[in-house]
């Protein structure tokens, strides 16, 4: 076992409780170890800055799982259609910040020379007219119209819908100037785009007949997803609005890059993914007394639901016995102060530092109301 230089890489996507700001609180804690062990990866805050002989990491997320196999094995397919999906957003930004058509229709709604219904009748014309759909698919490319019916529906009730909207600001709160109505409606294209493209993430049937379409549909999304959130409705549909007008110039390029970089690519070969329960993952790979175990699992609280996994009590209660009760390898536990965490951790001979919001250092049982994480080790 040997201290290692620490990695200057960055994580690779957006992730719910990323580390990334944490790091400079959690790196200076780790032991000497050899092989590193991350049973919820998320988005790879502490996974990118370690050096290790092996690597093990792991998540219960298999759309997450999915898109560091196609990095690490460098998955042609997987980079072609996130780069034509990079191409597509470009293309449709350069589009929507022409003013034309759209910008003359709404300032003609907006002085009353036409209503609702005429609007509505207006953009129906601008919407099916061949010229225009012409342009749209040519933006877009013809590789995405596998539902070109929905693709010119979603486009139409997101610039109908942001015209409504537009108008009833407009009268609550006074007239908006002319570069807020051209960077509306810009948004409103960009997020009918959005809605498309998190319609086909939806498509079962296109996930499963090519899935690193699937894979680069999922990266989008966790970009330019409303505050990267992470919601599914009763159908198991991923449903985050788009995140809004400050992410219309936000591009992919700077993430295609840092996919294809060699640094990345050399910290990927000796690393060995997986997509198991914690404990499978362990069992499977057996951690010894000279290995480090890093964990940031889901919080302990309603909220513990993302990417249709659920972390129950119960999970929380079968990873705290497997910690306290069978791992030889050091270990180290980032999580949220909560009633059950304290119960499950305290007066196990662990060592249990509390920081507030900002990562200071508080002291248990002590102004308990500002504790946000605690850090739990067996070293």
């Amino acid at each position: 076992m040997k201290d290692r230089p620490m990695k200057k890489l960055r994580p690779l996507l957006k992730w719910p409780g990323g580390k990334e700001k944490e790091l400079k609180h959690i790196l200076p804690l780790l032991p000497k170890f050899e092989n590193y062990y991350e049973p919820f990866v998320g988005g790879g805050s502490v996974y990118t800055a370690i050096n290790a002989e092996n690597i093990f990491i792991n998540d219960k997320s298999t759309d997450l799982i999915s898109f560091y196999n196609c990095v690490s094995e460098h998955n042609d397919e997987f980079y072609f259609w996130l780069e034509s999906i990079s191409i597509a957003w470009k293309n449709t930004y350069s589009y929507a910040q022409k003013k034309g058509t759209l910008y003359k229709r709404y300032l003609d709604f907006r002085e009353n020379n036409i209503d609702e219904k005429e609007l509505i009748l207006l953009l129906t014309e601008y919407i099916t007219s061949e010229t225009n759909q012409k342009q749209i698919i040519q933006n877009i490319g013809d590789s995405f119209i596998w539902h070109k019916e929905k693709l010119f529906n979603i486009l139409f009730k997101a610039i109908k819908d942001k015209m409504c909207r537009m108008k009833k600001i407009e009268i609550e709160r006074g007239i908006l100037s002319n570069e807020d109505v051209q960077k509306n409606i810009e948004t409103a294209l960009m997020s009918g785009l959005y809605t498309y493209f998190r319609f086909l993430f939806n498509d079962r049937k296109l996930a499963k007949e090519i899935n690193p379409l699937h894979t680069a549909f999922f990266i989008f999304l966790r970009f330019y997803a409303y505050s990267g959130m992470f919601r599914y409705n009763a159908k198991g549909e991923f449903n985050v609005p788009y995140g809004g007008m400050s992410y219309n110039k936000k591009t992919l390029e700077r993430e295609l890059h840092y996919y294809n970089s060699k640094e990345l690519a050399q910290h990927f070969k000796s690393t060995h993914i997986s997509c198991l329960d914690f404990e499978d993952f362990f069992n499977k790979f057996a951690p010894t007394e000279r290995d480090f175990i890093f964990l940031d699992p889901p919080y302990d609280s309603e909220f513990s639901t993302y990417d249709k996994n659920i972390f129950t009590q119960a999970d929380q209660e079968r990873l705290a016995n497997y910690l306290i009760n069978k791992c030889k390898a050091k270990w180290l536990l980032d999580i949220k102060a909560t009633p059950l965490i304290k119960s499950l951790y305290e007066n196990k001979g662990l060592s249990i530092t509390s920081f507030d919001k900002k990562y200071q250092v508080s002291f248990m049982n002590r102004n308990d109301k500002d504790v946000q994480h605690l850090i739990i080790k067996n070293y």
